[in-house]
């Protein structure tokens, strides 16, 4: 048994931790005691391959330099002891090795039952909505703490409306550079959605959008989209924005439709673009299911995009429960209490996740006036990445919600 005394501050916390022992030389875990009163176990192996002295992380980088290779598959502990802020190991396959651990480090990437389904219940997306959040260009512009209220409320919501944003053509870009640079499509970096009498997009079109996810035959689909209404004349009738959580309704679906909703976590769908008749042709297919599932079986994504979608490639018995649970969620999407529709004026704009939240558009009459969206992408991973940045930095540190990337956390 080893006993120590220390303090740890790390993030707004302060954690004491007090003891740690080893269960013997075996594989049995090294187990610390908090003063908190909880208690954390770490295999031996796992320590090893988290050892964060020179000879094996990188000081600058924080990169891994030692090669897994160089070790055994697994390995015993001889000895644990603690150096300041550290806990000191060795290893009985390596002797002349000392591993050195922050316990800081530990304590936040405890893996126990506890730590796993706090971590799950921290970033699940469960709340529904009542209205947007909004906040104003100048909050956005002014500081950090402002980027960070926008940001929380798209991490939290899924969706946000940025309202007094300038008419200038090429704002939404400044706006969506306040994150990271913008995401380059087939569409370029900025698109002016346009009503068009010979349209790419059906976007670039008068009538209705069913709700959908863009670019979906994408490897990595845009996380976040932002439509900077430029101009909509008064003259126009219809055109209003929908907007759908469908993390929401892919768990009402689990509920009521146990086994469509299986079928749409095992069966994929077939997304694609083909348009030849473009400066830049196109050609892309992929094949993924509608709804995805981590190991714990909670939805990390949903892709669903019916416009763009190509036949069905799956085995003959798939076809039937495929359309019959395809339709199913389709209904239940449209017919969703917890849909959300939205005017644009000039000088809103509208940021959501395209990765979670689903967006439309009704049909709409121009009758001589004109409606005129400027849009652009950022990456899903930069959005996150960002938003994390800003809550360890000026923020209380709490991790992202599900962003529906795909991530199994």
């Amino acid at each position: 048994m080893f006993s120590f005394l220390i303090q740890v501050m790390y993030g707004r916390v302060l954690v004491h931790c007090f003891s740690a022992s080893s269960h013997g030389q075996n594989h049995t875990p090294v187990s610390l005691q908090w003063k908190d009163g909880k208690e954390d176990r770490y295999n031996s192996t796992w320590l090893r391959y988290n050892c964060h002295c020179d000879q094996c992380k990188q000081p600058h980088s924080g990169q891994i330099t030692i090669n897994p290779l160089s070790m055994p598959a697994l390995v015993t502990i001889k000895s644990v002891s603690r150096e300041g802020a550290d806990l000191c190991l060795v290893w009985n396959e390596d002797p002349d090795h000392t591993g050195r651990i922050p316990l800081k480090m530990l304590r936040e990437n405890s893996y126990s039952k506890e730590a796993i389904e706090q971590r799950a219940q921290s970033v699940k997306t469960s709340r529904k909505w009542d209205k947007i959040p909004e906040v104003t260009y100048d909050e956005v512009n002014a500081n950090d703490r402002g980027l960070l209220r926008w940001l929380s409320a798209l991490v939290d919501e899924g969706i946000c409306l940025v309202k007094e944003v300038p008419t200038q053509l090429g704002t939404v870009k400044q706006v969506a550079e306040k994150i990271f640079p913008l995401q380059q499509t087939i569409y370029e970096e900025v698109f002016d959605v346009i009503s068009n009498p010979e349209p790419i997009n059906v976007a670039y079109s008068s009538s209705f959008l069913d709700f959908h996810m863009d670019l979906m035959y994408y490897e990595s689909p845009p996380g976040l989209q932002f439509l900077h209404c430029v101009r909509f004349d008064p003259e126009v009738t219809g055109g209003e924005s929908i907007f759908l959580d469908c993390f929401v309704v892919a768990e009402e679906f689990r509920e009521q439709y146990p086994e469509d909703f299986e079928t749409l976590a095992r069966v994929p769908a077939t997304f694609q673009k083909i348009h030849f008749e473009r400066e830049y042709p196109v050609y892309m297919t992929y094949q993924r299911p509608h709804i995805a599932l981590n190991h714990r079986r909670e939805i990390v994504a949903v892709n669903w995009s019916p416009n763009f979608e190509g036949p069905l490639f799956v085995p003959e018995e798939d076809v039937e429960p495929y359309y019959k649970a395809y339709h199913r969620f389709m209904s239940m999407l449209c017919n969703s209490p917890h849909i959300i529709e939205r005017h644009l004026n000039p000088g809103d704009l509208i940021v959501f996740n395209n990765r979670r939240v689903l967006h439309g558009r009704k049909a709409f009459e121009l009758n001589g006036g004109m409606r005129h969206l400027q849009g652009c992408y950022v990456n899903i991973d930069e959005f996150k990445k960002k938003f994390q940045v800003l809550s360890c930095t000026v923020g209380d540190g709490r991790p992202a919600k599900r962003v529906g990337n795909h991530d199994f956390f």
